[in-house]
C-alpha cells in the first residue's frame, strides 16, 4: 500500500512538479504547527493532532500567532490549558480577547473566564443588565453607568446620568455605545449623524475599552496635537491603541529625520499601523539601501506591509526602466504606485513611448495623461536623465555642469533612461569615469553604432582601410588617450548627419530628423 502510494505521487511530480513543492510545503507547515502546538500549549502529540483535527484554524497558526495568544491568555490571568476547552480561542485574535476582557471588566462582570470571552458578543448584546445581575455576573448593587463614565478623564461632574428610564433594560452593548458617543460629541464637538456614519464606517470602535478610547484621545489631543477636525474627517483615530501610539511616539520617533508627531498629522493612517510592523518596513528599506531623503519624499511607504515592500523592490530590480530609477530621492513613490507604474509602463511602451520619468510612472493621473496624448517622445525637463548620469557617474561631478553639456545636443531630451544606463554599463568596461564625463553626449548614441566606430579604432584590416580613406598621411590611434578615443567616436557618430545631432537615431528609427542639404 505504501509503495502504490509513493509511485503515485512520483507520477504526480513528474507530470506536474508544482504538486510536489505544494504538497510538501503543507506538509511541513502542519508538522511545524505540530512541533509549536505541543512545545507552548504542553500537550502530547496525540493532543494537538486532536486540535487540528476538530479546529481546523489552528492548523493556520505560525509559531509566533500561537505564542502571542499563549502569551495574551497568561497576561489576562489564563494558562494555556485553557486553549484545550476552549479551542474556539486559537480563532480570535490576542489583542481582541485583551480588549473583550478589559471591556467585561469595565462593565464591572465578576470572575471573567474564556467561556465569556467566547461568548462576549451574546452577553454584550443580546442580554440586559437585569438580566446579567439576574445571573449573577454583575453585582446587584452595581451602578454601571457611573462605573463607565468614570473612566473617561473629561467627563463632566455636571452630567450625572445619560439614561432616562430604566438602565437594567439595556443591553451592555447600548449603554456603552451611548456613553461614546457623549463623550465624542464632548471632545470633538461630534454630531449624531457623524457619529453614526462613522460606527458604521469602523464599527471595532464599538467595542473598543473606555479607558483605551480616552487615553488615545488625550495622545492625539495633547501629545500628538492632531487639529480636531483631522481626527473628525478620520475617525478610525479612535480606536488606535494607546500602547501601540507610545511605542511610536517614543521608540520610532522619526522617518528620515523628520519629527512622527508632525508626519502622524500629515498622514493618519500611521497612527493605526503595528510598531513592530513599522520597525520592520524600516529594516527592510536599510536593507535594499533607500536613502532616508527617499523615505522623506514618500511617508506612505509605511503603510504598505514588510512583504509587500520587498517583493516590489525584488521586482523593480528585474525591470530595467524600474531599476533606472533605482537610489532617486522619489523612488519610492514608484514602489508605493507600484501596479499604476506597471500599467503606465505597459501602455506606454504599446504607443511606442520609450522616453519615461518617473513622475510619468508615479505621478499624477492628469500629468500622465497629457503626456499620453502629447505627440512624440521626450523626458520632460530632462532631470531624471541628469540624475541617471549623475548617479553612473558615482556622484563625483557637478550635476548642474552635466546639464548644461548635455542641454547643447538638441535631443538630448528625446533619449530612454534605459538606453543611456545601458549604453554607460558598456563604456564603463573599457573607459574610466573622466573619460565618459569628459564625453558626455556620447550616452546619448545608440551602442550599436558606438561599438562599430569602437572597432574602427582597433587594429584590423579594417581599420587600415578606413585609415586610408583619410585626408591625412599619418594618423597613429595608439598615441590617443582614450578621452580623445571617445572624442573621435563622437565625430565619427555626428559625421555623416552634418553634425546636427541625428546620430542619436538608430537606422531603424528616423524621427526628429533635420536634413540640412534641404533649402528652409
Amino acid at each position: 500500500m505504501l509503495n502504490q502510494r509513493h509511485t503515485i505521487l512520483r507520477r504526480l511530480y513528474q507530470y506536474d512538479p508544482c504538486f510536489w513543492k505544494t504538497m510538501r510545503s503543507n506538509f511541513s507547515s502542519h508538522e511545524d504547527n505540530l512541533i509549536y502546538l505541543c512545545k507552548y500549549l504542553r500537550i502530547s502529540e496525540s493532543k494537538a493532532k486532536y486540535l487540528q483535527i476538530r479546529h481546523p484554524a489552528i492548523k493556520k497558526l505560525d509559531v509566533d500567532q500561537i505564542k502571542n495568544l499563549v502569551g495574551t491568555l497568561y497576561d489576562l490571568g489564563f494558562n494555556s490549558k485553557v486553549l484545550l476547552d476552549q479551542p474556539s480561542l486559537c480563532s480570535i485574535l490576542p489583542i481582541t480577547l485583551k480588549y473583550r476582557f478589559t471591556v467585561l471588566e469595565e462593565c464591572g462582570l465578576n470572575n471573567i473566564s474564556t467561556q465569556y470571552l467566547v461568548s462576549y458578543l451574546t452577553l454584550v448584546k443580546r442580554k440586559t443588565i437585569g438580566e446579567l445581575k439576574q445571573s449573577g455576573m454583575i453585582p446587584q448593587a452595581f451602578n454601571i453607568e457611573n462605573r463607565l463614565a468614570s473612566y473617561m478623564s473629561q467627563w463632566p461632574s455636571s452630567l450625572t446620568t445619560l439614561v432616562y428610564g430604566d438602565v437594567e433594560k439595556f443591553t451592555l452593548h447600548s449603554l456603552r455605545i451611548k456613553i461614546i458617543q457623549r463623550y465624542l460629541e464632548l471632545m470633538l464637538d461630534l454630531s449624531p449623524d457623524e457619529f453614526i456614519r462613522g460606527i458604521d464606517t469602523y464599527p471595532t470602535i464599538r467595542h473598543r475599552p473606555l479607558q483605551s478610547i480616552n487615553e488615545t484621545l488625550n495622545i492625539l489631543l495633547s501629545e500628538i496635537l492632531f487639529p480636531i477636525k483631522k481626527i473628525k474627517s478620520n475617525l478610525y483615530l479612535v480606536h488606535a491603541d494607546p500602547e501601540n501610539l507610545k511605542n511610536i511616539l517614543y521608540n520610532f520617533r522619526s522617518i528620515g529625520g523628520i519629527d512622527i508627531k508632525e508626519i502622524l498629522r500629515m498622514y493618519p493612517k500611521l497612527a493605526v499601523i503595528k510598531f513592530s510592523t513599522l520597525l520592520d518596513i524600516r529594516k527592510t528599506l536599510e536593507e535594499y539601501g533607500i536613502s532616508k531623503e527617499a523615505q522623506m519624499r514618500c511617508f506612505q511607504i509605511y503603510t504598505l506591509s514588510p512583504t509587500t515592500i520587498k517583493e516590489r523592490l525584488e521586482e523593480a530590480k528585474t525591470i530595467p526602466e524600474f531599476n533606472t530609477f533605482y537610489g532617486h530621492p522619489r523612488f519610492l513613490k514608484m514602489i508605493y504606485y507600484n501596479k499604476t507604474a506597471t500599467r503606465r509602463l505597459m501602455k506606454l511602451y504599446s504607443n511606442n513611448k520609450k522616453c519615461l520619468s518617473l513622475n510619468i510612472l508615479s505621478g499624477s493621473s492628469a500629468h500622465y495623461e497629457i503626456f499620453e496624448k502629447a505627440p512624440g517622445d521626450r523626458l520632460g525637463k530632462g532631470k531624471d536623465l541628469v540624475f541617471c548620469i549623475s548617479k553612473s557617474l558615482g556622484n563625483s561631478f557637478n550635476i548642474t555642469d552635466i546639464r548644461n553639456i548635455l542641454k547643447r545636443h538638441p535631443f538630448w531630451i528625446n533619449i530612454p533612461l534605459i538606453q543611456v544606463k545601458y549604453v554607460y554599463e558598456q563604456l564603463s568596461v573599457d573607459f574610466s569615469v573622466n573619460d565618459i564625463y569628459e564625453n558626455i553626449p556620447i550616452l546619448l548614441y545608440p551602442w550599436n553604432r558606438i561599438r562599430e566606430s569602437l572597432k574602427l579604432l582597433e587594429p584590423s584590416e579594417k581599420q587600415n582601410k578606413w585609415l586610408a580613406s583619410l585626408p591625412y598621411e599619418q594618423i597613429d590611434l595608439t598615441m590617443l588617450s582614450q578621452s580623445q578615443k571617445l572624442s573621435l567616436i563622437l565625430y565619427l557618430l555626428e559625421k555623416n548627419h552634418y553634425f546636427s545631432g541625428n546620430g542619436v537615431w538608430s537606422e531603424e528609427k528616423h524621427k526628429n530628423i533635420v536634413d540640412l542639404t534641404k533649402p528652409l
